[in-house]
């Protein structure tokens, strides 16, 4: 049941891919939409930015929140984790594209170009599953009938990260191979669904 949630996970960030990053900025709390990569054989979720960038600035480790949502299908993900920057160049290469290229046209090589890793410890997935119009159908029994509708699944899913073992960045449990089949096959369904647009500026 653990890695079937953990696979739901997975498969959530795959179909939404635009997170809502969350990191401490000068004593506050601050959002932006950001395009993630996530890599669930190693347990990872990426993000390239600007060095410069104020999300750049993350450092070697901090505390952040994900925010993935979908309202169509009533689902909603969020990830806490321990995240830290870097310019890793082979990893930059790794996972070069051309919808990061159309950000950051210098390329993976370039000066400012730097590399976010995010490795999840906990999420919490409501999953409500249906089409709006059921979903409204819902409300409106409930309206009638003066009792709550079901709000469907709530879930928190150990993600296996540092923060839950209590070791070093990679020491946490991984996905295992049946969770990043699933995943890759999400992103091929998907891939043709992207809109460069919607990466949501992964330099912000």
């Amino acid at each position: 049941m653990a890695e079937d949630s953990k696979a739901d996970v997975w498969a959530i960030i795959a179909d939404q891919r635009i997170a809502m990053l969350t990191v401490e900025e000068d004593g506050k709390l601050t959002s932006r939409p950001m395009g993630s990569i996530a890599r669930p054989e190693e347990n990872r979720i990426y993000f390239v930015t600007r060095l410069d960038s104020k999300v750049g600035e993350i450092g070697g480790s901090a505390p952040v929140n994900l925010g993935y949502s979908d309202t169509h299908k009533n689902t909603y993900l969020s990830i806490s984790g321990t995240a830290r920057t870097s310019q890793d160049r082979e990893k930059l290469r790794e996972l070069w594209s051309m919808w990061v290229e159309a950000w950051l046209p210098q390329g993976p090589n370039g000066e400012d170009v730097a590399l976010i890793t995010i490795e999840p410890e906990d999420a919490k997935l409501w999953d409500s599953t249906s089409s709006n119009l059921i979903y409204t159908g819902k409300v409106l029994k409930a309206v009638a009938t003066q009792t709550p509708p079901d709000g469907g699944r709530v879930e928190e899913v150990d993600m296996g990260g540092a923060g839950q073992s209590g070791g070093f960045i990679g020491s946490g449990a991984r996905p295992d191979a049946q969770t990043a089949r699933d995943y890759d096959k999400a992103m091929r369904q998907g891939s043709d669904e992207l809109e460069a647009p919607s990466m949501g500026g992964p330099t912000a």
